[in-house]
């Protein structure tokens, strides 16, 4: 580990001249950092254009940067090269060639066991039960605001930044994580579970910016990766249904769809391949009404259950392993917002109950197809409170 740290001194030492440009980016980037020219930084680096800008821009503003690369997973050869990953081994050969070409010292990170462990078979499992997991959350919790800060800090780090479109600013000197300024990019959602301490370490040095200026930045400061695509799959599923995913590695979970009476009205194949709030593919043809059916339930035993899009609509969630930024749990009668997906939109809701691990919501707005184990995050404003998973999500009576 000393050799290590002793490569970082020789390799990126890069103090600022007291004659350097301190132009408007320059000084943008050393208040977000909250550090003095010349501290020792790392960068979590996917292989994408922004952590590789992220990089680039600490270098141009006059800090000691390394580049860390999380290695989570090995690919089918068949996925090799394709678009849409994140964390892949070739996004983890594009984080090293940005590295070179800032004449930065990077290191891969061996987390497979890890990943398999803590986000991979616990997606397996969530889905076998007939929940919806989000492993990106997973991943963020448990890997790179853990494991990678931790090897930042063994390394000499005085703060690691990653490329993610969020903010993370001082409260009465306590950092408190807000939404990207962008809201096509915000990131806010998936950063629930950054604990306290790690929140006084990390650095998100992009939450100000839109992807537009990023890229310009990234084509000014000549990063390699400056038109890489975005990342958009669940990385280790890659370009594959989750179903044909699943079906490679777990037994289908087999049974019947059946409407809200208790009617069964179908078999299914594998319960990997329904989601709440489905309406198409579900081969039952209208209801008699004529109106869609619509997935409002799965069940562990293979069940799907099917009704009308009003029974979508939520009324009452109860939330399991919740995460409060700053160990502030938001008292009873407090009203919030709540989202259920990264692209969603938060509602207006209220707390009925909260404690450190569990919380209990009343939704006011109209919130669709919530589903047993995605992440409901609770907002006030653009400040994120903390979240927990969907242990339960009760509908509203149709209107």
């Amino acid at each position: 580990m000393d050799s290590f740290r002793n490569e970082i001194d020789n390799d990126t030492a890069r103090a600022a001249d007291s004659d350097q440009a301190d132009n408007a980016t320059t000084a943008m980037m050393r208040e977000l950092m909250r550090l003095p020219a010349g501290s020792c930084v790392a960068v979590a680096m996917s292989g994408g254009v922004d952590s590789s800008t992220v990089a680039a821009l600490l270098v141009e503003a006059g800090y000691r940067v390394f580049g860390l690369t999380a290695r989570l997973y090995d690919l089918d050869p068949a996925q090799i090269g394709r678009v849409g990953s994140c964390c892949a081994p070739d996004d983890a050969r594009d984080a090293k060639a940005v590295a070179g070409v800032l004449d930065i010292a990077h290191y891969t990170v061996d987390e497979r066991d890890s990943f398999a462990r803590d986000v991979i078979a616990p997606f397996e499992q969530a889905w076998q039960r007939g929940d919806t997991p989000n492993p990106c959350v997973a991943c963020n919790r448990s890997l790179k605001f853990d494991r990678l800060v931790q090897t930042a800090q063994a390394l000499g780090a005085q703060a690691m930044a990653t490329g993610h479109y969020a903010r993370l600013e001082l409260d009465d000197g306590r950092p408190t994580l807000r939404r990207g300024v962008d809201p096509n990019k915000d990131q806010a959602y998936f950063l629930y579970p950054l604990a306290r301490e790690a929140s006084e370490f990390v650095r998100f040095p992009l939450g100000g910016m839109a992807k537009p200026e990023v890229r310009a930045h990234a084509l000014r400061l000549g990063v390699p990766t400056a038109a890489k695509a975005e990342s958009m799959d669940i990385c280790f599923v890659g370009a594959e249904r989750t179903q044909a995913w699943l079906d490679k590695r777990t037994a289908p979970v087999r049974g019947a769809i059946i409407d809200t009476q208790g009617r069964v009205l179908a078999e299914h194949t594998g319960l990997a391949g329904f989601t709440v709030g489905q309406r198409h593919g579900l081969g039952l043809g209208s209801r008699p009404d004529g109106s869609a059916w619509y997935v409002i339930d799965k069940r562990g035993d293979g069940t799907i259950v099917v009704g009308e899009h009003a029974q979508l609509v939520v009324q009452h969630m109860e939330l399991g392993e919740c995460i409060w930024l700053g160990d502030a749990v938001p008292p009873a009668g407090e009203p919030v917002q709540v989202q259920i997906r990264h692209r969603g939109q938060a509602v207006a809701a209220r707390v009925i109950r909260a404690d450190a691990t569990s919380a209990a919501i009343e939704v006011h707005g109209d919130l669709l197809a919530a589903a047993r184990g995605q992440s409901a995050v609770l907002f006030d404003g653009d400040r994120v409170l903390g979240g927990g998973l969907i242990t339960r999500a009760d509908q509203r009576e149709p209107r």
